[in-house]
This record gives C-alpha cells, structure tokens and sequence, in this order.
C-alpha cells in the first residue's frame, strides 16, 4: 500500500485505482407494499466519476431509499413495486470496469454502503472481525487485512481495539464502527446515509475527514446522505435537493444552488448554511399536560423535584452467551458512577457528552427502566400512589417517606407497568422500539387506552399531537414502513399523548429537517410549559439552548453542570433512602455503551462546579475537551482467544481454547452415549465420571446457572413424565430417563457456549471446505442468537413503560409471554432483513454457490483454523467419558441390576 498525500495509507487500498464509479439512475420510482404513495417518483440522476454529492430534503422524502437502490439492495428484503434503471459504470449489475487487473480488481468493490441504523451492520462478535467482513468477501489476502483494519478504525477515531465486542457499542460507536467497514474495503462509490448523526463533534469531525481522505486517496465518487449541511459543503462539488414527493427539487453546484435557491430550500426544510436557526414551533401546552392520575392527586408544581438520582451507578455484566470467551467471559464493565442529578418540574434537562459516556443507560434510569448496581434513583414528586394501590386510612407503612409512601414504592425501577406509564414517558435512541400497534395512530392512542383516560379526550389530544408533527397523512400507515425521522415524531407522539409527569427523551431530533425540527422542539418546550420535567440526552447544540439545566458526562461520571437558576441544593433523604442502598443489577439498553476506562480516573460529581448562564443563550467550549476511551490496537492480524498458540497448550478448562468441530463433536458424542443408558447402574456411573472429568474439560469459573436452567428442566420434565407414564409408575424408570438426558444435555450446553460464530465460520470454511455464502449466512444468524436476550429485555422495557406489562395472575403472564415472543420473533426476522441488506452492501452478495459448473467465489478469512493437539485431546476425553454407561452395562449391568 502507498499513501496518498491528501490520506492516510488505508484509504488507498491498490495504487492502481484509475477513478470512482459513474452513476447513471433513469425513471426510477419505488412505492413499497403498505404505502399509497410512492417514496421515490421517476427520479432521473447522472453522477461523474470522482464527484462528491450531497443529497437532503425533507424527513421522509426517500434520501435514504435512494441510497439503498444505488446499492442494488432495494427490495432485497422488502416487498414493493420497483421500475426505472441504476447503472454502475453503464452496468446495471455494478461490475468492475476494464481495465483494472485482477488483484485490483480483488481489493475493491463497486459500491459500498453504510445504512442509517449501524446496529443492522454488526454482522461478528468483535470489533476486528466485523470490519475485516467486506475484506475477507473480496478476497483480500490475510497478511495485508491486520494494517488496513487498524488505520480505518484510527481514521475514524474508533475508541476501542479489535478484540472489543461488537455488542458493547453505543450508538455512535456503532455508527463509526459501519462505517469503517464501508471505507476499509475501498469501494468506488461510497454511499453514506447520515454518517454522523449520532456523534459528538469532536468524533463527526474526525469521522468527516476519514471520509474526504479515502475519496481523495482512491478517486471514489462519493453521495452522502444528511440533514445537516454546514460542515459538509466546503468539499461538495454538488448538492441534490429531494421533494417530499420523492422528486428532486434541486440539482447543482452547491454554493450556486444554496444562493440561488437560499429561501425555496429554507422553506422546503433544508438547513441552509448561514440562515437564522429554527424556534420552536408554538404548541399547546394542554396537549401535553398532566394525565387524570396527576390531576386527580397533588400535582407537581414548577420547581419541584420530580425525580433525583444519587450517587448511582451501573455495573454491566458481559454477556455469557456466544462470543464470550476466555478471560472476558462474566467481566463486569463500569458504565456510570457516582452520578448525581435532580429533574425538576417545568424544566428542561440535557445530558450532553461525548459518544459512549454513559447518556443513555442515564436516562434509562431516570424514566424507571432499569435498576442501578449502586446509589438510588427516587420519584420524589407527586402522585407516587395509583388508585390500585390506595391504603385504608391510617394504614401508613414502615419506612414512609415525605411524601407519604413507602420507599419501596418510590423507586421507579420497581413499579408495576400501569404506575410507570402513568407517570413517564420515554423515547428510545433506537425509535422503532417504541412502536407498540398496527397503525401510526393506534400506535399513539394505546397507552391513553390501557390507562383508561376518556376516549373522546384522548383521541383529541392524539389527531392535535399528529397535526402537529406533521403526521396526519401517515396516521394509517405501518410505522415499520416509515423513515427514520417519522418513527422518531411518532415515538415522541406516543411518550406525551397520555399526560406524563417525566418526559425521557434520547436523541429525538437525529434526522430531523427544520420545519420537523421546530415541531419536535415545540412539543418538548410545550411539555415543560405545562409543568412536565423533561430529560433530554443530546449531541444537538440547537436543542441544548432550550435546556434550564445541562448535566455533562464524560466515562460515566459527571465532569460539568450548568444551569440558569445557579446551584441546586442537595436533597436530604431519610435514612431508608441513603444513596447507599444498592438494588439488583440490570442489564441496560442496547444504547449503553461499556467504556473500558475506570470511572475511578475522574473526579467525582461533587467536586464539578455549577455554572450559570443567561436565558437564550448557551455558552460553548466550557466544558472539557472531549476525549474517549482509547484501546491499543493491534497493526497485524486480529487474533482473539482461541488460536493456534493459546489452544496448543493444556491445563483445567483447556475446552474454551479449542475450536468449534471438537466441541461440536464432543456434544454428538455424549448425545450417542446417552443412548446405552438404558439402566439406573449405567446412568449413575456416566454422571459420576462425567462429573469427575468436568473439572478438567470445563471452566467451572464461567458456568452460570441460568445456562444450565433449561437443560435442567428439560431432564426433570423428561423424568417426571417418564415416571408418570411407566406401566407400574416406577421411580427409578423416571430418574434413568432424567439422568439420561442430563448426561448429553447438560455438558453439550456447556461445550456449545464456547464456540464463537465468526471462529464456527472459520473451521466450516477452512477445514471442510462447505461453500462460503451459506456458511457465513449461518454464522452470522448464529451471532444474532447471542443479541435475543437483551432484545427480549428491550421489548420488556417498552411494553413496560406503555403500561402493557403483565398482571401478577398466570393467565396474564402467559399472555404477555406469548406476546413479547411474537414481537421478538417480529423484529428478528426484520431485523435479519437489514442485516442481509448489509451484509450484501459489503460484498456478501458476490459470493456464489458451488454448483456443478462453477467454484465458489475465493473468500479469504481473517483468522486461520486450526485441528490442534487440544482438539484430539477434548475428543479422546469426551469419547471416554461417552463410553463409560455401554461399557460399564456390558461388564457390570447386570450385578448392579440384581441390587437394585
């Protein structure tokens, strides 16, 4: 690799690139199933090699759609009706143009596409096997994948090393981390859709020049998709406007185009450079006010306390699942601590700070979502009783606090759902969480509804909040089938139609254009009007001046406050209410971020100084400057546990360190032991020597009994029925059956938690040699196993606070039970269906199936794999102990027989 002078060495993948990509669209329109309009209407585009295009346009104007049929992906996973022609360098299937040789040709793709939601791009376990993703699909020679991965993720200020998981990413980390695997493969159009809308400034800026650098150094033509436009035009050569019909309104040069077109464009939505920022749009305040719960209690006044946070902070445990091995298995990972704040009535708090300091799993703790490891996060406003929970008169518990309630009840992390959505409401940093109905309006009336409010009220509040976000027309839609944007107004809409007292709000202004910008803005200004506390966690400098109080986070600790008001006291709690009382540990959203630097290494919260600043204005650069955690990355290959030199070796546990075929293996051979079990002698042996050699096989250290809780039920199930259906009902007949399934299920669970996706794909590729598209489709189905608990807790946090929890009765656990699995079943397989988008953006699509005829395409693979010495070992051990009951029945069945 040679570096060009305007890059850095990464972005020039082969000195040889002649030019970007030509783009030529024709006639194109797409109307997906369920919509009645087109999104996109006969759009005609030609775009010259080497240009660099900026499109916007209003939210839900098909900018994003565009970019996916640039890719050649629209209506890869989706349903709808698609016409009019996308040519590649005149070629409608985006081949390589002549001239370029073959190893050239190897280094690079066509088009490579980074989509608007960076979680669907995740497609391994850890950081430096998912950026070597679109590499090891081209073909990319291993020896030359370890440099290129490690100077993209610099490039884009990417905080952690190759061997961070994948799962541990805020949002904006996500983002910078799809990004680094559009830009380390090289692509002669790149298409990127709104880049750096979840970044502090610090990391857009580094991220904007990551992206000039790599068109720079390979001549590609580059498109971006955003909302914001300032910090992109000075190397713009072309700015495209779409309409709100799908048709381009604008095409030129950008500085003429913004001159020319200053105010069409200003009234369109653009945010045009220079222009007056947007106000807030005025709105009611009575379509925001307090629901009949806070009516009917004592309301919160303005300037009250509504909830504090003290001292809290949250430990999270990494996952035991897939793709947790070795020394990182169970290590708990501090995200906040010692935080501290008070959210008060009738003001507007922001949490600010750079990616991954914690915003998120914060304000999942203010709305009630979660617990936290230590501290305490109270509701110390009014109406902390529901009817449902009224005492007769003089019944008052122990531990009462002022407020007149027990302090188990004022813990909003331990509410039930209906008290919870009484009082919060709460936007997700992922919108499309919060989508609870069919329709976008049923969607915005459910919790007004299941809170029994008047229906006719209700059903006002909800048509006024939809007119006002500018969502009339989309009232009857899916909300799947919105844009990013619109699911972000239609979640704000369903978090205030019901009369919350906290308004949770996380990043709600990302992808928004100004005239749906000052609608958001007037929805939050008007919910502080009417007395509500409003949590904002926001990158949004624009949205940060409406705030009464910033709290700033940095690592999880708070570094700086600010308010227009001067200090706040510091609350006094009774003694049942210190901030030492610590509550279960939880997992939180996936928007939390586990930052590998201490908290310890910041000063606490108390020593951080409150300033004061004037009404409208909000001062910049007094904070800290801002900096992320950062990880010594490796320059050579990504090798992660379980390579040939850690699994060469042999002590206690030595099965994490061997690769998926043994252990897979090993599973089978127990699961055939099993079958010679046919006696309660053979079934006690086998799990005594079972149980004798598991100490040398397994690290008892990791073992979780929750792993284990599903194999267990499954052999007392097996045992009981057993038992229950023997001709004389015979006890031992039952527990031979128990032991039976015990004896393979048990230890195969066990064997099974070792093996990583990416690692399983590696031995299936290398050393049996199946075909490369099939396998890598199965391993990265594989790694989404490992993601379905915490999209199981998620969906329990929306139903929660949307006041669709269950009831304590059985009948109403099996029903919530069966609905929380149709809604995961739902999002995975949605979610699967822009994963596969993804992963075809990045070169999987080239990959062919072997047929008679022809080979598979030569994907190359990041890690090697290895049949070891600790293989044949874990092989002879588990043959062994699988031998032991058809053994032992054969010489000893039948002595032990005559005794039992």
């Amino acid at each position: 690799m040679e570096a060009d002078s305007t890059g850095p060495a990464h972005c020039a993948p082969d000195a040889r690139y002649p030019r970007g990509a030509d783009l030529d669209v024709r006639g194109l329109t797409w109307r997906p199933f369920g919509r009645t309009e087109p999104i996109l209407r006969g759009l005609d585009l030609r775009v010259r090699a080497g240009e660099r295009v900026l499109i916007t346009g209003p939210s839900g104007s098909g900018k994003s759609t565009l970019l996916r049929a640039l890719a050649g992906v629209l209506g890869t996973t989706e349903s709808g009706e698609l016409s009019g022609l996308v040519l590649v360098d005149g070629d409608a299937t985006a081949g390589h143009p002549a001239g370029i040789d073959e190893a050239a040709a190897a280094s690079s793709v066509s088009v490579g596409l980074l989509l608007q939601d960076p979680v669907d791009a995740l497609v391994a376990e850890t950081v430096g096997r998912d950026t070597a993703f679109g590499l090891e699909n081209l073909g990319v020679d291993r020896a030359r994948m370890g440099a290129r991965i490690a100077q993209t993720l610099d490039a884009v200020s990417f905080p952690y090393g190759t061997n961070h998981s994948s799962s541990q990413l805020s949002g904006g980390e996500a983002q910078r981390l799809a990004l680094a695997g559009v830009l380390v493969m090289g692509p002669r159009l790149v298409l990127l859709d709104e880049p750096t809308s979840m970044l502090d400034p610090a990391s857009a800026a580094a991220v904007r020049e990551a992206v000039w650098a790599t068109a720079a150094a390979s001549g590609a033509t580059l498109i971006v998709v955003e909302h914001q436009l300032a910090e992109w035009l000075p190397r713009i050569t072309r700015l495209v406007v779409l309409g709100e019909g799908g048709e381009i309104v604008a095409d030129g040069e950008a500085s003429v185009t913004l001159v020319a077109r200053r105010d069409a464009l200003a009234r369109a939505g653009v945010w045009v450079p220079g222009s007056a920022p947007p106000v807030p749009q005025q709105v009611s305040a009575a379509l925001c006010r307090h629901g009949p719960v806070q009516q009917a209690k004592r309301a919160n006044q303005f300037g009250d306390p509504v909830v504090s946070a003290r001292k809290v902070g949250v430990t999270l445990q990494r996952a035991t699942s897939f793709g947790q091995r070795g020394t990182t298995r169970g290590a708990a990972v501090p995200i906040l601590a010692d935080v501290s704040a008070d959210i008060v009535a009738g003001e507007i708090t922001a949490i600010v700070g750079p990616s991954g300091a914690g915003k998120s799993t914060f304000t999942a703790l203010l709305a009630g979502l979660s617990n936290p490891s230590s501290g305490v996060v109270v509701w110390v406003g009014g109406g902390v009783e529901g009817p449902a929970e009224r005492r007769p008169a003089g019944k008052r518990p122990a531990g009462t606090g002022t407020a007149g309630t027990g302090t188990a009840e004022q813990h909003p992390g331990r509410w039930s759902s209906r008290r919870l959505a009484e009082r919060v409401g709460w936007v997700p940093q992922n919108a499309e969480l919060a989508i609870v109905a069919r329709t976008v309006r049923d969607d915005v009336l459910n919790t007004s509804v299941l809170l029994g409010h008047d229906i006719r009220e209700a059903e006002h509040r909800v048509d006024a909040l939809l007119d006002v976000l500018g969502l009339t027309e989309l009232a009857a839609e899916d909300p799947h089938h919105l844009s990013g944007g619109e699911l972000r107004r239609v979640a704000l809409a369903g978090a205030v139609a019901h009369g919350p007292a906290l308004l949770v709000l996380d990043e709600p202004t990302v992808g928004l254009d100004r005239h749906t910008w000052s609608a958001v803005a007037g929805v939050v200004v008007a919910a502080r009007e009417a007395g509500v506390a409003v949590v904002v966690a926001t990158h949004d400098p624009l949205l940060v001046q409406l705030a009464d109080r910033v709290v700033r986070l940095e690592s999880g600790r708070v570094v700086g406050r600010m308010s227009r008001f001067g200090p706040t006291p510091t609350e006094t709690f009774p003694t049942e209410m210190s901030p030492t009382e610590t509550t279960p540990t939880e997992t939180t959203p996936t928007e939390t971020t586990p930052t590998e630097t201490s908290p310890t290494e910041t000063s606490p919260t108390e020593t951080s100084p409150t300033e004061t600043f004037p009404t409208g204005t909000f001062p910049t650069g007094t904070f800290p400057t801002e900096k992320s955690p950062t990880e010594k990355s490796p320059t050579g290959t990504t090798r992660g546990p379980g390579t040939r030199a850690e699994r060469a070796g042999f002590s206690f546990g030595f099965a994490r360190r061997c690769g998926p075929l043994s252990l897979l293996a090993g599973g089978l051979l127990l699961l055939l032991g099993s079958l010679f079990i046919t006696s309660i002698g053979q079934a006690i042996v086998g799990v005594i020597v079972l149980l004798a050699v598991a100490p040398l096989v397994l690290d008892l250290r990791s073992i979780r009994l929750r792993r284990l809780a599903p194999g267990l039920l499954a052999a007392a199930s097996v045992a009981f029925s057993t038992w229950l259906l023997s001709p004389d009902q015979s006890l031992l007949a039952g527990v031979t059956a128990g032991l039976r399934i015990a004896f393979f299920v048990l230890p195969g669970v066990l064997l099974a938690g070792y093996i990583e996706p990416s690692s399983l794909g590696d031995h299936l590729g290398q050393l049996l040699h199946l075909p490369a598209r099939p396998v890598i489709a199965a391993t990265a189905a594989l790694q989404q196993f490992s993601t379905l608990t915490e999209q199981w807790q998620q969906l329990q946090r929306v139903r929660r606070v949307r006041g669709l929890s269950a009831g304590r009765s059985p009948l109403s656990r099996a029903s919530q039970f069966g609905s929380l699995t149709f809604a995961l079943l739902v999002q995975s397989v949605r979610k699967a269906g822009r994963m596969a988008v993804a992963m075809d953006a990045r070169g999987f699509s080239r990959l062919e199936t072997p047929t008679l005829e022809t080979s598979s395409h030569a994907r190359t693979w990041a890690e090697p794999a290895y049949w070891t010495r600790g293989d044949t070992v874990l092989l002879v051990v588990v043959g062994f102990v699988a031998s032991v009951p058809a053994v032992y029945g054969s010489v000893h069945g039948s002595v032990l027989g005559s005794v039992f």
